[in-house]
């Protein structure tokens, strides 16, 4: 395997279904997305290009990943390529490229803007936060990454920028140091709570999340940890805090091997292991928090993995489909060069609700 720089990563997009004819109760039968995964095109380039994640897909903006393309296989900076998926009811045709869309875009530039460019930029995790500020709702949009600026250890970082009057205009703000994460070998980390259906519901407030969870590499090993956030402090204070909170690895989810890369959305988890049993290389496996405990981890299949090396997937919970959506990095023979990104259809890890219209 090409040796891998951990880390997390970001993007954003948009699904929707346009339609000819009116809505049944059944309205979402047909829509779906192919349960063997599925090669991004023209979002990729012959270098590396992965570890992508998705901040407010209800929007449906850009999707943000990491690519060593604008140094020409060199440094690993943090880009962003707009990405759009729809299905077309009157023919059951489901398109997924970078087509331009009508969302608004330039505050995800301003974000990137932010981020110094020396060295490798990896993983960025993005989150919305709603919020109150003088009487007034404003809206705020964060990313964390990990950055090593040119030096062989990782510092986890974020930026953010807030709307000042309602959204008509936006201030940017960082980067700043993730300082109770300030160990360098922790990294992609993301958030679970049991108060949040999924990560991509409109009305998301981050400040219910109450652990974190990361990978951490240890005498040559990476292990899955996490971390209980502290009810006193909201998500924006926590990330911001200099406290050095007590971490604990997650047994049931942890190997003889490498597991890196948990991403979770609601109950449930996706992650990255070489551990026995996989179809070879990296594969991508999942499991389902019961309230208790994550379940016994099971691998995604032959559709999904290869004798290759599958890296960083990321569910999407997608409403308007049969299925939801997870996109995930590979360096499988076929792509357009290094890693690629691809997108696949899995089972539904949220209960799906229909409205009868």
């Amino acid at each position: 395997m090409k040796k891998l720089i951990l880390s997390s990563i970001i993007f954003i997009f948009i699904f929707s279904a346009c339609e000819k004819t009116p809505k049944s109760k059944n309205w979402n039968q047909n829509a779906l997305f192919p349960d063997s995964a599925v090669n991004l095109g023209d979002i990729n380039s012959q270098y590396d290009d992965y570890n992508s994640v998705l901040p407010e897909t209800h929007f449906g903006k850009a999707l943000i990943f990491s690519s060593n393309r604008r140094t020409s296989g060199s440094d690993f900076d943090l880009i962003y390529e707009p990405f759009h998926a729809a299905w077309y009811w009157d023919n059951g045709e489901l398109v997924v490229d970078n087509s331009y869309y009508w969302q608004e875009t330039n505050w995800v530039m301003k974000l990137l803007s932010q981020i110094p460019g020396t060295g490798n930029q990896y993983g960025p995790y993005c989150i919305g936060i709603d919020t109150i500020i003088d009487g007034k709702n404003n809206r705020i949009n964060l990313l964390a990454y990990s950055n090593n600026k040119g030096s062989y250890t990782f510092q986890e970082e974020f930026v953010y920028n807030i709307s000042t009057d309602a959204g008509a205009s936006w201030s940017t703000k960082g980067p700043f140091s993730i300082a109770g994460i300030s160990d360098s070998e922790r990294q992609y980390i993301s958030f679970y709570s049991p108060n949040v259906f999924s990560i991509d519901d409109y009305g998301l407030n981050p400040d219910k999340f109450t652990q974190m969870y990361f990978n951490k590499t240890s005498s040559g090993k990476s292990k899955i940890y996490r971390l209980n956030i502290p009810d006193s402090l909201s998500f924006l204070q926590f990330l911001s805090d200099s406290v050095e909170y007590p971490q604990e690895i997650v047994p049931e989810l942890n190997s003889e091997g490498n597991d890196f890369c948990p991403f979770v959305n609601g109950n449930f988890m996706v992650f990255t292991s070489d551990r026995a049993g996989g179809f070879g290389g990296y594969d991508l496996y999942y499991s389902n928090f019961d309230g208790t405990s994550w379940s016994e981890p099971i691998n995604f299949g032959e559709k999904i993995n290869t004798a290759y090396d599958e890296f960083r997937p990321v569910p999407v919970n997608v409403s308007e489909f049969k299925n939801d959506l997870m996109i995930f990095s590979s360096n499988r023979p076929g792509g357009l060069g290094g890693f690629d990104l691809y997108y696949v259809g899995i089972d539904k890890f949220v209960p799906q609700i229909i409205v009868d219209k």
